[in-house]
């Protein structure tokens, strides 16, 4: 053979060898294709998601998408989706088994926000209606913003579980990526793929709950203070929140809280937060549990859904004979009846404790307090901010959680008189007493085309404030306190059979553009000042104030429900009325 041949055979053959070793190197060839997929060949040492969804079944591509047969990483990664628990990403790859989840927190209040939205628009008179919307659904491709929308925008909507997590500046306080909002309770390092559960920790709720009502603070004993976070420690404020920003103090927390320590989702069913599928305007629409429905019970045997549950929890045992809810029959598993017992179940570690149920002492009994919620008389406390003054100027620009990023306008939130002490009572959206604060009391100014406008939205919202006590409120302070009746703070008194009010906050001398104390809810003669959220919602009126107070005149004597007139009320009730009784001698 020539040598020029040799030579010619021998280039080749090392370009041969060359390019079989850059693509054998690009490849990454294997001998053996793994199962369920190719991904395992390179993530193989990836730890499972949680139990329900180990890899060994699941796999990568069931989830993440991607090619799951392709022997590179380019091919394999093609069209891969990192986090396929954002809702859009969900429909298509979580919906082979959780078709009707999926469905059902779509519609969702924590998806929609539609009960912030339609308040919002309603008590700034950008709406007669209080069911004007579904949510952000409604207003996402809008170009004409209203000014409620805008506030909507900038200061809301950063709440709500499909929000893009990555656009957050702070990722302390990161909220949103879809289910993964509320069940993911560690984040992808490394070989650690990032843990599910349903074991949800109430830190994921206080996420977003630590605003508005502010139930979740609460519920920890944590009131959003107006001033310093003090003391003063190691240079810095030791009472400041998570977002640096805001500071708190140290109340009593919710007896649910300070004597089981149970967490948000031993009490609320996964049909009262994921949604029940319908598209509801308001809260308590898709509110499902109430406090009879575990202090009086309803029990059952345990369906499929139940068992499930008890299933995936691992904490909890298996139920057979459980409680379920009034409104939507939903399962709670974790309270189980044994014998004569009532069994509660924690189901962040399967702590069990006995339940205790509903007294049948005169103060649960009794006709004259059948209007009462659980809440009027065990809610120790409830934040009330008093005046916010928002600020808007028009040519600011500021993040638009919707469009997500900066757009025209600009807010500032400011504070005004936040107390916590004596909540209001009045009627709420259930057509019981329950208690009222400021929901929300908003004082505007516009900077807008070089002029400064002004508006102000007085309301009051009835809710559950989560400051719940064993021991209630004592007669004085719901029958005699001008705090409680919804009076304000200041001085009551009656004469002549008529209820007297002299206020301490004076509106006018502080500037307020309207001249009822900022604290009144209604005047000393039923006269309804501020609006509320709700058509059922109301102040009390002057029959029912009269009523309240003019029960004082027993209670002075009779403060105590241990007194024998209690024990018939009914009988002691006529004897009254026929003289016969040391009262009238």
């Amino acid at each position: 053979m020539k040598l020029k041949n040799i030579l010619s055979l021998l280039a080749l053959l090392s370009l041969f060898v060359l390019v079989f070793s850059i693509f054998s190197n690009e490849t990454k060839i294997t001998k053996k294709i793994t199962k369920p997929d190719q991904c395992m060949s390179c993530h193989a040492d990836m730890s499972d998601i949680d139990h329900a969804h180990p890899k060994e079944i699941f796999g990568c591509a069931s989830c993440h998408g991607g090619n799951k047969w392709a022997t590179n990483k380019k091919d394999a990664h093609r069209d891969m989706v990192l986090n396929p628990a954002r809702l859009e990403h969900a429909s298509i790859f979580c919906i082979k088994c959780h078709k009707n989840i999926i469905k059902r927190i779509s519609n969702s209040m924590m998806n929609s926000q539609s009960g912030i939205l339609n308040v919002l628009k309603y008590q700034w008179k950008e709406s007669k209606e209080l069911n004007s919307t579904i949510g952000i659904a409604d207003i996402r491709g809008d170009t004409n913003i209203s000014l409620a929308q805008s506030h909507f925008r900038k200061l809301c909507a950063a709440c709500h579980i499909n929000q893009d997590e990555k656009i957050f500046k702070n990722q302390k306080i990161a909220r949103g990526g879809g289910c993964s909002d509320c069940h993911r309770v560690s984040k992808t390092k490394g070989n650690l793929h990032a843990k599910f559960t349903t074991r949800i920790p109430t830190k994921n709720c206080l996420k977003c709950h630590n605003r508005s009502n502010r139930i979740g603070l609460s519920y920890e004993g944590v009131f959003e203070s107006a001033g310093y976070g003090t003391p003063y420690k190691h240079g810095d404020f030791t009472h400041k929140m998570s977002d640096g920003r805001r500071f708190y103090y140290n109340l009593p927390d919710d007896i649910h809280h300070k004597s089981a320590n149970m967490s948000c989702i031993d009490c609320h069913s996964e049909k009262g937060v994921m949604g029940d599928g319908k598209k509801h305007y308001h809260m308590e629409e898709a509110e499902d549990i109430k406090c009879k429905d575990c202090h009086e019970p309803h029990f059952k045997k345990a369906n499929t859904l139940a068992l499930t549950l008890a299933d995936t929890n691992e904490k909890v045992p298996e139920p057979k004979i459980i409680a379920y809810t009034k409104k939507f029959n939903s399962p709670l598993y974790n309270i189980q009846k044994d014998g004569n017992k009532t069994d509660f179940y924690r189901k962040i570690d399967g702590k069990k404790f006995n339940l205790p149920k509903m007294s049948d002492k005169p103060y649960h009994t009794l006709a004259i307090h059948k209007r009462l919620d659980c809440s009027a008389c065990h809610s120790l406390w409830a934040p009330s901010c008093y005046g916010c003054h928002e600020v808007y100027f028009e040519n600011g620009k500021q993040f638009d959680w919707v469009k997500r990023k900066d757009t025209k306008g600009q807010w500032q939130e400011l504070r005004s008189f936040l107390r916590f002490e004596n909540p209001s009572l009045g009627i709420g959206y259930n057509k019981k007493i329950m208690p009222f604060a400021p929901g929300c009391q908003v004082i505007g100014t516009i900077f807008k085309d070089k002029k400064v406008e002004k508006f102000h939205s007085m309301a009051m919202a009835g809710w559950d404030p989560h400051t719940t006590q064993k021991k209630s409120r004592t007669c004085v302070n719901c029958h005699f306190n001008p705090s409680s009746l919804g009076l304000g703070r200041g001085n009551l008194d009656i004469k002549d059979g008529n209820i007297t009010f002299t206020p301490i906050y004076d509106s006018t001398k502080s500037g307020m553009p309207f001249s009822y104390p900022i604290d009144a809810f209604v005047s000393a003669k039923g006269k309804q000042f501020q609006s509320t959220s709700r058509k059922e919602a109301r102040s009390f009126n002057r029959v029912e104030l009269q009523k309240i107070v003019g029960a004082y005149k027993c209670i002075i004597c009779h403060d105590s429900y241990s007194d024998k007139i209690y024990k018939d009320f009914n009988k002691s009730k006529k004897l009254f009325y026929s003289g016969t009784t040391t009262c009238l001698k």
